[in-house]
């Protein structure tokens, strides 16, 4: 059932009221604490998640432009806006302390059309920012570059700045800082975000950033993820490195700390705790920001455990914190506390700075492409075979939001575990130039079928189908 779009904030509002902030035993040494906030703030899970977060003692939220508003030019004239959802809620937001970064992504955000050349541009950037100073009081604004183009594509810009992204990013980042709102500060995400982006300084990217990086004004920060842009561990001395060459900035610690990156179809989730995170880093990072890359729900398992980590970083136990946190989801059902540890087990993380399994697909896209590995065809033969007894004693955890979201996910990996011998038939079949192939493609239609009454699975299969090269037979 649809819920009008003003009115979900004013759910949101009245949980995030009702629930306190979870009381720290002692004031954090992380005097910033941010969880990434993705999703429509129309949606219920998404502000359940922030919700969540903010009583577990998370005192800043990370979001994304298109989520606040919108500041590109769609070709329709209309100016920047904000979403009226996204005022309310950052009202609310700072009546209980908590802090809000949004990030523009300006080739992300304009579909590779923006023109570091042209002032229009910056001119629309700056016109967004004042909005969000002046109509949902937001001080903290990024300007995001990760993941883009490293050379520059547009003849005009080539010809100003050369073959070199950065030297682009980095003028308008201090173009923009130069002429930010009173109160307000900018971050920079450039596209070297991590050690491995920086390497030895000398790329084509990296040696014109740092040495155009001083010309920034000094209150710019930088966004860094630590080693890697997913990072098995971050330690206190190779982020002080790492800040040292970034000319001593204030440091915002995106940590992504799950090798498992969830999506709208994810076929797995970490639910494992935040590991080798230095009691240290509290000193390098003026602010820390969780970021598990798994969907509202969900996360909250390893958002709890790094909760735990943000408070009393240099009593922290990971394994401690991780029992803690199955306890706290599962509730007094002893085989829910006991199928919840078993998935865990399964979707565990990082061992010994490596995935658990890395040749378990967390993604449609990721199963497609292991179908000739014969490891991976037993192994979803097992989860069709365990899974359905452990999703039924899932069913009693007693978090609603995240019973729900691990098993809309167990759903899509079961209905893709049903159908990957089928594909793996169709597929060798249609090798070998048999015509018997309409036997394959039933079995298949009906496994459709079935996963269709359940949430997202017959999305998931789809997709899988699609990257597999096996026809997705109409229901």
């Amino acid at each position: 059932m649809s819920v009008p779009r003003l009115l979900l904030p004013l759910a949101f509002i009245a949980g995030l009221a009702a629930v306190p902030a979870r009381a720290l035993p002692a004031p954090s040494p992380f005097p910033v604490r941010a969880v990434k906030l993705t999703g429509s703030l129309s949606d219920p899970r998404v502000l359940a998640h922030l919700d969540f977060a903010v009583s577990f003692g998370f005192n800043a939220v990370w979001i994304y432009s298109h989520e606040a508003g919108r500041w590109a030019d769609a070709g329709d004239g209309r100016r920047p806006e904000l979403d009226p959802a996204f005022v309310e809620v950052a009202r609310r937001c700072r009546e209980r302390g908590v802090r809000i970064l949004v990030s523009v992504n300006p080739p992300a955000d304009t579909g590779g059309r923006f023109l570091f050349s042209e002032p229009e541009g910056e001119r629309r950037i700056r016109s967004f920012f004042r909005l969000l100073r002046r109509k949902a009081g937001v001080s903290d604004v990024v300007l995001s570059f990760d993941d883009q183009p490293t050379r520059l594509r547009q003849l005009r810009d080539v010809l100003r700045y050369g073959k070199s992204t950065a030297p682009a990013h980095l003028d308008l980042a201090r173009r923009i800082a130069r002429r930010l709102p009173r109160g307000s500060r900018l971050w920079l995400c450039a596209s070297t975000y991590s050690d491995v982006h920086l390497g030895d300084g000398k790329g084509l990217y990296a040696a014109p950033f740092l040495a155009g990086l001083p010309a920034l004004p000094p209150r710019v920060g930088i966004v860094w993820t630590g080693s890697a842009p997913i990072s098995p561990a971050v330690g206190a001395a190779a982020l002080r490195r790492a800040r040292s060459l970034l000319g001593g900035r204030d440091i915002l610690l995106y940590d992504n700390f799950s090798p498992i990156e969830g999506g709208e179809n994810a076929l797995a989730a970490y639910l494992g705790p935040l590991r080798d995170r230095e009691p240290g880093l509290a000193a390098e990072a003026a602010i820390y920001m969780a970021s598990p890359l798994s969907g509202p729900g969900v996360s909250r398992l390893p958002l709890l455990t790094a909760a735990d980590y943000l408070a009393d970083p240099g009593a922290y136990d990971a394994d401690r914190s991780l029992r803690s946190a199955i306890e706290r989801l599962a509730g007094p059902d002893p085989r829910a506390r006991e199928a919840l540890s078993t998935q865990a087990l399964e979707w565990r993380g990082w061992e010994g700075g490596r995935p658990f399994r890395p040749w378990d697909p967390a993604s449609p896209e990721d199963a497609a492409s292991a179908l000739d590995d014969p490891a991976l065809v037993a192994a979803w033969d097992w989860t069709v075979r365990r899974y359905p007894e452990r999703m039924a004693a899932l069913r009693g955890l007693e978090d609603r939001e995240f019973r729900d979201a691990l098993l809309e996910i167990m759903e899509r990996r079961l209905a893709v575990a049903r159908t990957a011998p089928l594909a793996v038939e169709y597929l060798a079949r249609r090798r070998a130039g048999r015509a018997d192939l309409e036997p394959i493609l039933d079995a298949v239609r009906e496994e459709r079928r079935r996963a269709a009454g359940r949430g997202t699975s017959l999305r998931a299969l789809d997709a899988f189908l699609a990257a597999a090269g096996v026809p997705a037979p109409p229901l």
